[in-house]
């Protein structure tokens, strides 16, 4: 067993949280920072019309790889972490090898989809030829996303630094690639050009260190051991656990994405983008709920297997937390939303300044439900949390759809807002009777 395993119960859960998270989020601190400065470059060099192209044209790229995305790497932390703690090197191999083998397959799936659909999708969201092949190149990025079980790796094995770096990476690259280019004002073509290459490095660095860091401490298997017969049937629950996650993913995909998409279809590409514009800067606060969860599922998964009161702990006081954050950013955005647009990105983006509070308050309720998310996937209430979303998302589509048509872009604020805000609740819910129907097991003997 390695120092680092050792130390673990030493540690209070919450301070390991604390700087599991803190790693987080200086890596999307940074990224967060050269992302705005990156697209008020964009959009100051573009124009609105042109801005919106290049957000429609990564936001398509984004929502093929989600929608082909199974999320191995929750599938590793809640099938790994019981191997991981027993010193089981042979299990955690064969869970990898199954892992690695969706990858390959999702990402080469993603790949052809993407390219296949460009020449039909880019015209009803008003591309001409040269966009069109401008999404078909960007699309080619894909091949290199089959590193969702390194993500997973790093996690397992408590190397969140890696993944904050990770994600500092290519927001300096396209920063630093953008700025340069700005002063020569150079077109599209050329942004486009630059978004793909730091896409291709941040996904390349986290490639290489998760498969150094599980060659390093995991170890390849010995001459008597082959782990490429391993199956899903040999982990009880892992094939219905990934087909949840992936829906899962595919859920979140309706208030990121989709909504861009949509916005793009319904209102044009310069009203896209300032919906994007919006989601970027309230991004600040959505981009930590997706870290927390990160963070918090590895010790929930833990607390929960082992009993007490570190479950409760962690659960609520990191909602509560966030809910607190959430809200300076609510009334910040109120009150200087239009002067905060003004001075970075112009004047012709503050039309988005009302949409941008409300996606801060829909991203304020994302985050106060982070930690419980992760909370019910510890109890065993995946399925349950799917549904819950699933029911989210096809309000949010029906309010998307009735209020933007009624009151143009700020509709997708609300509809965003009302939405996000069923699946906080409900959670709370899930989570207080998953506790009380355990201490009923527990209290008959009923718990092994």
């Amino acid at each position: 067993m390695s120092q680092q395993e050792t130390n673990l119960p030493e540690q209070s859960p919450m301070r390991r949280i604390l700087g599991n998270l803190g790693f987080l989020v200086r890596g999307r601190g940074v990224a967060a920072v050269l992302t705005l400065a990156t697209t008020a470059i964009l959009a100051r060099s573009l124009g609105p019309v042109e801005f919106g192209m290049v957000v429609v044209i990564q936001t398509y790229v984004l929502l093929i790889r989600g929608l082909l995305n199974f999320k191995q790497f929750e599938a590793i932390i809640k099938f790994g972490v019981p191997a991981h703690d027993a010193g089981d090197n042979h299990t955690i191999r064969r869970l990898i090898f199954i892992s690695r083998k969706v990858d390959r397959y999702m990402s080469i799936t993603a790949t052809i989809v993407a390219v296949a659909l460009a020449p039909l999708i880019g015209p009803s969201l008003g591309m001409n030829s040269e966009h069109i092949i401008l999404l078909a190149v960007y699309s080619l990025v894909l091949i290199t996303t089959g590193n969702r079980t390194d993500v997973g790796i790093l996690r397992l094995l408590d190397h969140f630094d890696i993944l904050g770096r990770q994600m500092a990476i290519g927001s300096i690259v396209r920063f630093f690639g953008v700025l340069i280019a700005w002063f020569f004002d150079p077109s599209i073509r050329t942004y486009v050009a630059i978004l793909f290459f730091a896409f291709i490095s941040e996904e390349i660095y986290l490639s290489w260190h998760g498969h150094k860091k599980f060659n390093n401490q995991i170890g390849h298997e010995s001459d008597d051991e082959k782990v490429e017969d391993a199956k899903m049937s040999e982990f009880s629950g892992l094939r219905p656990f990934l087909w949840i996650t992936y829906w899962q993913s595919n859920l979140d995909l309706v208030p990121k994405h989709i909504s861009v998409m949509m916005a793009g279809y319904f209102l044009g590409a310069s009203e896209a983008g300032l919906l994007r514009l919006a989601r970027q800067f309230s991004s600040l606060l959505a981009k930590p709920a997706v870290l927390i969860r990160q963070v918090v599922f590895l010790d929930l998964t833990r607390s929960w297997n082992k009993g007490g009161e570190n479950f409760k702990l962690i659960a609520y006081r990191t909602a509560f937390y966030g809910a607190c954050v959430g809200m300076i950013f609510v009334i910040a955005g109120y009150f200087f939303g239009e002067s905060l647009l003004d001075s970075i990105v112009g004047i012709e983006y503050v039309a988005a300044a009302p949409v941008l509070t409300l996606m801060l308050l829909s991203a304020t309720f994302e985050l106060s439900a982070s930690s419980l998310r992760s909370a019910a996937y510890a109890i065993g209430d995946a399925d349950k949390v799917l549904h819950l979303y699933a029911i989210s998302a096809f309000v949010y589509l029906g309010l998307f759809v009735v209020l933007t048509l009624e009151m143009g872009l700020i509709g997708a604020g609300w509809a965003a807002s009302i939405s996000a805000f069923i699946p906080l609740i409900a959670m709370i819910f899930f989570i207080k009777k998953g506790r009380i129907k355990k201490k009923y097991k527990k209290k008959h003997g009923k718990i092994e």
